[in-house]
């Protein structure tokens, strides 16, 4: 499919109310989720994915975290550590937003699903919910991982106030081929001043 055509798929339309989904579940992830998808598009390009393949990225990734609505906010927001069980519920958002965009007969959505899923999966195989581990793990996914980290440790949320963009760079470099893929995570922190600074697209 073109990219011409990409952007007329009613499945753009759809991955756009979805979007509209999460934000009505959480009125606070909007900003968030338009980070994560600059990001998300700056690294893809950077990588030489081809337009279309940028624009799945692009209106796939706002959707990372919608399985998020099947939780409740108290849950979400609670400002202090998570118990066990209580991170094994947080957990499952991944499956849960599998189970909605699975199995589409648009390859955005598919492509959405992926993400959902995987996002969260790990480099060295200790990630969930499958445990997947190196190329195993989409690509799609892959990409969304490293934005997805940085955005959320530069970030001021209910547990946790923001970090410095210098503690953010050290701690991502060193979980470098622990959770997140080497090659993904160099390209965006030698680019870091382009990739944070791109406009969505």
């Amino acid at each position: 499919m073109s990219a011409a055509l990409l952007e007329s798929d009613p499945a753009v339309e759809m991955a756009g109310r979805l979007r509209l989904a999460c934000e009505a579940h959480d009125p606070d992830i909007g900003p968030h989720l338009d980070r994560v998808t600059r990001y998300g598009g700056e690294i893809g390009r950077l990588m030489g994915l081809t337009e279309t393949q940028r624009l799945e990225v692009r209106h796939a990734t706002p959707l990372h975290d919608v399985g998020k609505i099947g939780l409740p906010m108290v849950l979400l927001n609670k400002t202090g550590r998570l118990t066990s069980g209580e991170m094994d519920i947080i957990k499952t958002h991944t499956v849960i937003g599998h189970r909605i965009l699975d199995g589409s007969r648009w390859p955005l959505l598919r492509c959405a699903a992926r993400i959902a899923l995987s996002h969260h999966e790990c480099w060295d195989g200790s990630g969930y919910p499958q445990g997947l581990a190196g190329t195993a793990i989409p690509l799609e996914a892959r990409i969304v991982a490293v934005a997805d980290v940085y955005d959320a440790l530069m970030s001021q949320r209910a547990y946790k106030p923001a970090w410095e963009e210098d503690l953010v760079v050290a701690e991502m470099r060193r979980l470098r081929g622990v959770k997140f893929d080497p090659e993904i995570l160099d390209l965006f922190i030698d680019h870091l001043p382009t990739a944070t600074a791109s406009p969505v697209g």
